[in-house]
């Protein structure tokens, strides 16, 4: 298993032209970072969850052991969970909290998961590097990737692209959603991280203190977190993850194993379907979810209500989804995290309900 992330580390050393950072990063920061490691489900919601898999356990139905991030792209997940609708449909799901994808990924490949919800970027980067068994069933997330900047620095897509060689402080993350909304931005106007100066952070949390105490100008973010960052500091959003491979921008997608999409398909066609429904009633009864989940997230009311809005439930990729991630992929290609483009072998969309018009 450790050979998995050797391989991503291998891709991570970044010495194209291209490519330039202004702080390393070791390979344990490189393991554990993510944007969700900001956020943390509350006791509350942890001891809501609980109490619905107690629920579910009573039906006697196929075990789906989840991991998921505690991140905006599963809101629909944990509504489901606190709601009762996998006890509903006779299913029993237990979640476990990732601190980042690649500590779900390695779970999931030791066969400690049925599936996972974690940026797409991740699940890429190991199938390209020889994890060829795992394959995206389905969505989870879409949106909610945003370019920010600090108060008082530049306002608008053109000022940044107009700032280029002028030592504009830009911070994201490596080999996350959150890198590709920054370095889509730049590529897509004809600039690279050779324009700025550049800085790679282990998790959202020193951007968003960065971006709080004036060290930084520009930095990517994901919601929750980002809204947080935004109306406590005057910030304001420059561009988002639709703008730069959507418009129905995945983040989070679901994975698996070849394995387990062949041998469960039934459980897993079950949980695709619960999601899918519990996604449109948040959608269509948006202020009782987010006083649901609002205790669970553990954030004020007012920045959820915004995180969750920007953020959505992406149950089903579409035809437009899957370009999207091709897109996105070709971002991967030229930062040098592999050659080719994987999405095409990796999608295993059999199970996926039919989407709602």
């Amino acid at each position: 298993m450790r050979d998995i992330f050797q391989r991503l580390m291998a891709a991570a050393h970044f010495d194209t032209p291209d490519t330039s950072s202004s702080a390393k990063v070791s390979r344990r920061e490189f393991l554990c970072g993510c944007g969700c490691s900001a956020l943390a489900l509350s006791a509350t919601g942890s001891a809501l969850l609980s109490a619905a898999s107690r629920a579910e356990a009573a039906t006697g139905g196929p075990l789906v052991r989840v991991g998921h991030l505690p991140a905006g792209c599963v809101s629909h997940l944990l509504l489901a969970k606190l709601r009762g609708d996998f006890a509903a449909a006779g299913l029993r799901v237990e979640l476990t909290q990732f601190n980042g994808p690649s500590e779900s990924l390695q779970a999931l490949v030791a066969d400690r998961l049925e599936v996972m919800h974690a940026p797409w970027t991740m699940t890429a980067a190991a199938y390209a590097k020889g994890t060829k068994e795992l394959r995206i069933i389905g969505g989870s997330g879409k949106g909610g990737i945003e370019l920010v900047a600090r108060k008082g620095s530049v306002t608008t897509v053109d000022e940044f692209i107009a700032a280029a060689g002028k030592g504009l402080r830009v911070g994201t993350l490596r080999l996350d959603t959150l890198e590709l909304v920054g370095y889509g931005t730049m590529a897509s106007h004809g600039k690279s991280y050779k324009d700025y100066d550049m800085t790679f952070f282990p998790s959202m949390v020193g951007m968003g203190e960065a971006i709080a105490n004036g060290k930084l100008d520009v930095c990517t973010l994901a919601q929750p977190y980002a809204e947080n960052v935004v109306r406590s500091n005057g910030a304001r959003y420059l561009s988002d993850s639709n703008a730069v491979w959507g418009p129905e921008a995945a983040d989070c997608v679901i994975t698996t194993k070849q394995r387990t999409s062949d041998r469960q398909g039934d459980a897993l066609r079950r949980y695709l379907k619960v999601l899918q429904a519990s996604a449109t009633n948040l959608t269509q009864h948006y202020a009782a979810a987010v006083d649901q989940l609002q205790p669970v997230y553990g954030v004020s009311r007012e920045v959820l209500e915004v995180a969750l809005a920007r953020q959505v439930p992406n149950p089903v990729i579409s035809p437009v989804g899957v370009a999207g991630l091709t897109r996105g992929a070709e971002y991967l290609k030229q930062l040098g995290y592999f050659t080719g483009n994987p999405i095409p072998q990796l999608l295993d969309l059999r199970h996926q309900p039919a989407a709602l018009a």
